[in-house]
């Protein structure tokens, strides 16, 4: 009897989660915005516009349904300094979602007296918000998911390539631990597997991150920037997306979009998808969706 009493409160509690429905997470990246005060166009830059644009594209974000927050995945001003980081933060200011920032190699440049503790100053500023964040920080939008923020800038050369120092993977490492049970995705501004072949823009000994990524099963994307280029890549268990640059024709940014279930007694906790879709300030383009 005991068994059958047993059996029958096992199957009841696999049909009860399995009934759970899922639950979702949706945000929107901008990437590369390379805000400048009276900048001149280069390289397919349009830095004359993208403050223009990016206002454009606050103001439809706030009209966006479902989004938890927005985050600036670096070199969100086009030359290290003050002046510029002001006007960026003049620009968004009528954004009314939360949201976040990320260091990139156009960010800050401590020859030009503009290093990170100079940048973050700035930032909490104008940012209050992020306060008690440094340029490595965690935030939670869900209880589910955890936001790892990781910084690969270089301040103290004028470098493309993204360089994590051996303390930041040390600190990832141990945040990845302490989340072990929850489902993370990390946020930078250098992408670990490049979108294109841009190879002055690689990261730096990025054999020592993969393996402290495949010492842990909790990450289900890492998202990125810096390489201008829009691309999905799928390795051992992790999507490496990479968004658009804003500063470009048709200045597009990323709506990304997690479904899941909580992790549960017999549920499946790698059970999720990753949607994503670049929105321009003109018009709706590609959407790709993936699931695990």
């Amino acid at each position: 009897m005991k068994r059958i009493v047993f059996s029958l409160v096992l199957f009841l509690t696999f049909l009860a989660i399995n009934s759970i429905e899922a639950k979702e997470v949706k945000f929107v990246q901008i990437s590369d915005t390379h805000l400048s005060i009276d900048g001149e166009d280069y390289r397919g830059r349009n830095v004359s516009k993208s403050a223009e644009y990016l206002k454009k594209a606050v103001k439809d974000i706030n009209k966006m349904k479902g989004i938890d927050f927005v985050i600036f995945t670096g070199d969100n001003i086009d030359v290290a300094n003050r002046d510029e980081l002001r006007v960026f933060f003049r620009t968004i200011r009528g954004l009314h979602k939360k949201y976040y920032m990320i260091v990139g190699d156009h960010d800050v440049f401590r020859y030009e007296q503009f290093g990170k503790k100079e940048y973050m100053r700035t930032v909490w500023l104008y940012h209050p918000q992020m306060l008690f964040k440094g340029t490595n920080y965690v935030f939670k939008p869900s209880k589910d998911i955890v936001v790892i923020v990781v910084d690969g800038a270089n301040e103290l050369f004028l470098s493309p390539s993204g360089y994590f120092k051996q303390e930041t993977l040390e600190w990832l490492d141990k945040q990845l631990y302490k989340y072990k049970n929850k489902k993370v995705i990390i946020a930078q501004h250098f992408p670990l597997i490049p979108p294109s072949k841009k190879y002055s823009h690689n990261t730096v000994d990025v054999e020592k991150y993969f393996d402290i990524l495949h010492n842990h099963e909790n990450v289900i994307a890492v998202i990125s920037g810096h390489f201008h280029t829009a691309n999905q890549i799928y390795k051992k268990g992790i999507y490496h997306l990479s968004a658009p640059a804003f500063v470009s024709e048709p200045f597009e940014y990323s709506i990304i979009t997690i479904n899941y279930k909580p992790k549960y007694l017999f549920a499946n906790p790698s059970e999720f998808s990753i949607k994503t879709e670049n929105v321009s300030a003109k018009e709706k383009t590609e959407t790709v969706e993936f699931k695990e």
